[in-house]
Protein backbone atom coordinates (compact mmCIF):
# COMPACT_ATOMS: atom_id res chain seq x y z
CA UNK A 1 0.00 0.00 0.00
CA UNK A 2 1.33 3.24 -0.76
CA UNK A 3 0.64 6.43 1.24
CA UNK A 4 -0.61 9.44 -0.09
CA UNK A 5 2.44 11.78 -1.19
CA UNK A 6 2.13 15.25 -0.62
CA UNK A 7 3.13 17.16 -4.04
CA UNK A 8 6.51 17.90 -4.51
CA UNK A 9 7.59 14.82 -2.76
CA UNK A 10 9.18 11.78 -3.34
CA UNK A 11 8.22 8.40 -1.40
CA UNK A 12 11.34 5.79 -0.86
CA UNK A 13 10.03 2.15 0.32
CA UNK A 14 13.26 0.51 1.24
CA UNK A 15 14.28 -3.06 3.17
CA UNK A 16 14.65 -1.67 6.66
CA UNK A 17 16.86 -4.53 7.87
CA UNK A 18 19.58 -4.22 4.58
CA UNK A 19 22.48 -2.87 6.18
CA UNK A 20 22.85 -1.44 2.31
CA UNK A 21 19.69 0.15 2.24
CA UNK A 22 19.71 1.44 5.25
CA UNK A 23 22.87 3.04 4.34
CA UNK A 24 21.67 4.23 0.96
CA UNK A 25 19.02 6.10 3.14
CA UNK A 26 21.41 7.52 5.08
CA UNK A 27 23.30 8.67 2.19
CA UNK A 28 19.70 10.46 0.54
CA UNK A 29 19.00 11.88 3.74
CA UNK A 30 22.37 14.32 3.10
CA UNK A 31 22.50 14.61 -0.19
CA UNK A 32 18.56 15.79 -0.29
CA UNK A 33 19.17 19.16 0.40
CA UNK A 34 15.65 20.36 -0.69
CA UNK A 35 14.01 17.55 1.49
CA UNK A 36 12.32 16.38 -1.56
CA UNK A 37 12.28 12.91 -0.35
CA UNK A 38 10.57 11.11 2.66
CA UNK A 39 11.16 7.73 3.07
CA UNK A 40 9.36 4.21 4.71
CA UNK A 41 10.64 1.08 5.31
CA UNK A 42 8.65 -2.10 3.07
CA UNK A 43 8.72 -3.15 6.26
CA UNK A 44 5.64 -1.25 7.02
CA UNK A 45 4.01 -0.89 4.06
CA UNK A 46 1.79 -3.35 4.51
CA UNK A 47 3.25 -5.91 1.73
CA UNK A 48 3.91 -9.79 1.76
CA UNK A 49 7.09 -9.95 -0.01
CA UNK A 50 10.68 -10.68 -0.79
CA UNK A 51 11.87 -6.97 0.04
CA UNK A 52 14.61 -7.12 -3.19
CA UNK A 53 13.82 -3.62 -4.62
CA UNK A 54 14.10 -0.52 -3.75
CA UNK A 55 10.34 1.81 -4.87
CA UNK A 56 10.35 5.15 -6.11
CA UNK A 57 6.89 7.03 -5.93
CA UNK A 58 5.92 10.51 -6.94
CA UNK A 59 2.55 11.61 -7.78
CA UNK A 60 3.31 10.29 -11.27
CA UNK A 61 5.19 7.29 -11.01
CA UNK A 62 6.66 4.32 -9.18
CA UNK A 63 9.96 2.79 -10.17
CA UNK A 64 10.98 -0.03 -9.09
CA UNK A 65 14.90 -1.67 -9.00
CA UNK A 66 17.52 0.05 -11.05
CA UNK A 67 14.64 2.27 -12.62
CA UNK A 68 14.45 3.94 -9.26
CA UNK A 69 18.06 4.65 -8.71
CA UNK A 70 18.03 6.08 -11.81
CA UNK A 71 15.16 8.36 -10.21
CA UNK A 72 17.10 9.17 -7.39
CA UNK A 73 19.70 10.18 -9.35
CA UNK A 74 18.01 12.31 -11.32
CA UNK A 75 15.91 13.99 -8.42
CA UNK A 76 19.03 14.87 -6.47
CA UNK A 77 20.27 16.50 -9.22
CA UNK A 78 24.02 17.82 -9.57
CA UNK A 79 26.97 15.18 -9.79
CA UNK A 80 24.16 12.55 -8.87
CA UNK A 81 22.73 12.57 -12.22
CA UNK A 82 25.94 10.75 -13.44
CA UNK A 83 24.20 7.14 -12.33
CA UNK A 84 22.42 8.16 -15.85
CA UNK A 85 25.21 6.74 -17.18
CA UNK A 86 23.93 3.04 -16.82
CA UNK A 87 21.26 4.35 -19.31
CA UNK A 88 23.71 3.24 -21.56
CA UNK A 89 23.23 -0.58 -21.05
CA UNK A 90 20.10 -2.59 -21.86
CA UNK A 91 17.39 -2.35 -19.01
CA UNK A 92 17.60 -6.07 -18.69
CA UNK A 93 21.33 -5.94 -18.22
CA UNK A 94 20.38 -2.98 -15.41
CA UNK A 95 18.08 -5.40 -13.68
CA UNK A 96 20.17 -8.53 -13.49
CA UNK A 97 22.75 -6.30 -12.27
CA UNK A 98 20.40 -4.59 -9.78
CA UNK A 99 18.79 -8.21 -8.50
CA UNK A 100 22.91 -9.94 -8.21
CA UNK A 101 23.66 -7.66 -6.02
CA UNK A 102 20.22 -7.48 -3.77
CA UNK A 103 20.84 -11.03 -3.69
CA UNK A 104 24.15 -10.86 -2.63
CA UNK A 105 23.17 -7.53 -0.07
CA UNK A 106 23.20 -9.32 3.13
CA UNK A 107 26.42 -11.51 2.71
CA UNK A 108 28.46 -8.41 1.78
CA UNK A 109 27.01 -5.75 3.79
CA UNK A 110 25.24 -7.69 6.46
CA UNK A 111 21.48 -7.65 8.09
CA UNK A 112 20.13 -5.27 10.91
CA UNK A 113 17.69 -6.79 13.89
CA UNK A 114 15.30 -4.42 13.15
CA UNK A 115 14.56 -2.07 10.83
CA UNK A 116 16.42 1.53 10.18
CA UNK A 117 15.13 3.97 12.84
CA UNK A 118 15.64 7.85 11.94
CA UNK A 119 17.45 10.11 14.26
CA UNK A 120 14.81 12.79 15.70
CA UNK A 121 16.05 15.38 12.80
CA UNK A 122 15.00 12.39 10.50
CA UNK A 123 11.92 11.24 11.72
CA UNK A 124 9.47 14.17 9.84
CA UNK A 125 11.01 12.60 6.66
CA UNK A 126 9.40 8.77 7.32
CA UNK A 127 6.20 7.50 7.62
Amino acid sequence: MIPHIPKGKILVQFDGICNLCSRTVRFILKADRKKKFMFQPLQYSGKSQDFETIIVTDNESTSEYFDAILKIGKELGGIYRAVAIFKLLPRKWRYSLYLWIARNRFRWFGKRNSCYLPSEEEKERFI
